[in-house]
């Protein structure tokens, strides 16, 4: 098979437990660039988040971040940025907030939350600086509103939401302890789809590697679907090809595999 891109989810996936990218799986990932084979990520994460492991690794092709909703280059240039729509962002905080949850909604620009613990959270995660508020900002439309929580209210929470929200906002989970919103036009699989499109690569030509929920939607657009060994069973159970966990260089081993 003759692979011309490979698009790497970044939690569980690219980077370590230590969200640091091993040196096995820079390196790699770096000779089949000097070979032409083109990278992107895609995360969950806000641009911001992503830019830092895009710098390091050179990436050239459009990054997918937001699960979607923000796909831009390294240089500044936005492909495209689709927002969730101000009637849902008033219905999803108040629910949200309802059954204390925590509550952060992510703009382009800026991160807000409602309670300190939640914008530490966020910065351990992903290294951004939230502000802790007590009225939200209701004129701009946020990319994605996340809801955080133990995994037991989470999965509570989520059958409630599914049957309000379901028909109009993209839901998904990058982990247990976070449910999240989108645009009902958002996600990894989309944006990958339009990369694809703008370099006019076929589906047998590109490779996705993820770990969890969100990540399902660009494997069923990928001519090859990669699950790491720390995924649940349900996502290894729609891919074409697992490999080892994010801890065990996965990433590396897999390219390996499917290159040398």
């Amino acid at each position: 098979m003759s692979y011309k891109m490979v698009a790497i989810d970044l939690d569980g996936t690219l980077l370590s437990n230590r969200n640091i990218i091993t040196k096995k799986n820079e390196t790699i990932i770096k000779e089949l660039k000097k070979r032409g084979i083109l990278f992107t990520i895609a995360s969950g994460r806000p641009y911001q988040s992503v830019e830092p492991y895009a710098k390091q690794l050179k990436i050239e092709l459009p990054l997918i971040t937001t699960n979607g909703a923000l796909v831009k280059y390294l240089t500044g240039d936005t492909i495209y940025e689709l927002l969730v729509a101000k009637d849902y962002v008033n219905k999803l905080v108040d629910f949200g907030l309802k059954n204390n949850l925590g509550v952060v909604l992510y703009y382009k620009d800026k991160f807000e939350t409602f309670n300190k613990s939640t914008a530490e959270k966020q910065w351990q995660l992903e290294k951004i600086e939230v502000e802790v508020i007590k009225e939200y900002d209701k004129i701009k439309d946020p990319l994605k509103i996340v809801y955080c929580g133990n995994e037991e209210k989470i999965n509570q929470v989520y059958s409630e939401v599914n049957l309000l929200f379901k028909k109009d906002l993209y839901i998904t989970q990058s982990d247990k302890i976070y449910l999240e919103f989108m645009n009902s036009s958002v996600s990894k699989g989309i944006a990958l789809k339009k990369i694809m499109e703008r370099y006019n690569f076929k589906r047998e030509e590109v490779i996705a590697i993820g770990n969890n929920h969100n990540d399902l939607s660009m494997f069923e657009e990928a001519g090859t679907a990669v699950a790491m060994g720390n995924s649940p069973f349900e996502i290894k159970k729609m891919a074409d090809l697992i490999t080892d966990s994010n801890n065990d260089n996965g990433v590396f081993n897999i390219l390996h595999k499917l290159f040398f």
